[in-house]
């Protein structure tokens, strides 16, 4: 005889008593009952409203919180991190000396000093605020009171926790009546299954499995050979239907992508020859010298003369100091005999003064000084080094260069001149001119009793800068 054993039935949880909700319609009545529930002596309990109100924060007692010393506190690691950082880098990890300057330095730490700082500060502050306020809730059993849906609208509400030490139901609620709120209800605890819906963990499984697709992929794909393209969402002009350098080909004969230049020819727009004067600073060009490598290259010269073993230093310096002497006055001589202009190939316009002005500045100064006496910063410093291998630039306002007609000092510029590299790479026609005409009037300056100027042009010349 079989015998049946009854299971017993599974007891229902009892809803817990979570607190008291007090409902007020005037920004006011919610300000004097925090006030009094303040007075009362209440630690736990909120006020929600619509709108941020003024005042409710004093009504309601609340003190400063440790926020403020969470962020400084990880300000002030940022900024230790960062020193750390670039003192371990550059002073001792991989120490780069340049142009003599120190390994470390607290004004060249300071951007990325301010950068690590801001940052964890911001941290800070996120993260910090997420954790004193217990964020992020999702939910809570205050979201199943009707009344309280019109928190975010019209309605202003206060909520007393029952885990407060003076909570009783009875007087408690007495109290919150006394408040003279419009309306008063009880918030209990879920007594619903925990468990997650059936539907809603497919769904998460779902997103999981999404989610780790990519991975898989990138994973997969890194470990993997193939000879095909890799999938380019963004091309960015990567691939182009055109010709790479240093690559090979099928559509020329010699299998190169790279063209050789064609003999006897120049790009479009390209040829010199119809503008002499202004590609060239000369008048015509000469038959039997090749003007476009014409310059004076003593340097390279001198560099190339040693002295000889068995001669003495004094005299071998001696010997070199002869022989770039010759060679210079010898380059200077046929340099000379070429047929330069003497007058400017385009429009003098103050538009060109300023441009040269600005250009000068920015490539000729550096040596030469802001007034062409050759008192440049990189001059003074190579000066002050002493190393003999430093040939100061000559002056502007000497005879020698202020008698030079301008299509020389254009081509100076273009070939450069002793240590002076070339130029023409770098500054296009329009500003070797341009910083031609600026040269002049640097020397013209110096040339000027000022005595001669009326009172509008003095003037004038304080004003400009």
């Amino acid at each position: 005889m079989a015998t049946t054993i009854e299971q017993p039935e599974k007891t229902k949880a009892e809803p817990e008593l979570l607190g008291l909700l007090a409902e007020f319609d005037d920004p006011h009545a919610l300000v004097a009952a925090s006030t009094k529930v303040r007075d009362a002596g209440y630690n736990r309990w909120d006020t929600h409203t619509p709108f941020p109100m003024h005042g409710i924060d004093e009504a309601m007692g609340i003190k400063w919180t440790i926020l403020p010393w969470i962020v400084a506190a990880c300000g002030l690691t940022g900024g230790t991190i960062a020193i750390s950082m670039q003192y371990w880098m550059n002073a001792v990890d991989y120490p780069f000396l340049i142009s003599g300057k120190p390994l470390f330095s607290i004004p060249a730490c300071i951007p990325i000093t301010f950068e690590l700082s801001v940052l964890l500060a911001a941290f800070g502050a996120f993260f910090g605020m997420l954790g004193l306020n217990q964020l992020p809730k999702l939910y809570n059993p205050m979201f199943k009171s009707e009344a309280f849906r019109r928190v975010t609208n019209d309605r202003f509400f206060l909520s007393m926790d029952a885990s407060d030490p003076k909570f009783s139901e009875i007087d408690t609620g007495e109290f919150v009546k006394s408040l003279n709120p419009i309306h008063v209800e009880e918030f209990w605890s879920d007594v619903e299954s925990p468990k997650l819906p059936r539907n809603l963990k497919l769904g998460l499984s779902l997103v999981g499995v999404f989610m780790l697709m990519p991975i898989a992929l990138v994973a997969y794909k890194r470990s993997t050979v193939t000879d095909t393209p890799r999938i380019h969402i963004v091309p960015d002009m990567d691939f182009q239907p055109k010709l790479k350098t240093q690559n090979t080909t099928g559509i020329f004969g010699d299998g190169r992508e790279v063209r050789p230049h064609i003999p006897g020819t120049i790009p479009r727009g390209q040829f010199k020859d119809d503008n002499v004067p202004f590609y060239y600073g000369l008048k015509e060009l000469p038959e039997d010298q090749d003007v476009i490598t014409i310059a004076v290259q003593d340097d390279k010269k001198a560099d190339e003369k040693k002295p000889v073993a068995d001669e003495k230093p004094a005299e071998a310096g001696k010997a070199d100091a002869k022989s770039a002497a010759a060679a210079k006055a010898a380059e200077d001589d046929k340099l000379a005999k070429l047929p330069w202009v003497t007058e400017f190939p385009m429009p003098v316009t103050e538009k060109m003064m300023a441009r040269g002005k600005e250009r000068f500045r920015i490539y000729c100064s550096v040596c030469h000084g802001l007034g062409g006496e050759g008192d440049g910063l990189v001059t003074l410093r190579a000066m002050d080094l002493q190393q003999g291998t430093w040939v100061k630039p000559a002056s502007y306002h000497t005879d020698n260069v202020r008698k030079q007609p301008v299509g020389r000092l254009f081509n100076t510029i273009t070939n450069g001149v002793r240590k002076m590299p070339a130029y023409g790479p770098q500054i296009p026609p329009e500003d070797r001119w341009a910083i031609v005409l600026y040269v002049r009037a640097l020397q013209k300056s110096h040339q000027v009793d000022a005595k001669t100027l009326t009172d509008e042009e003095k003037q004038k010349l304080r004003d400009t800068k």
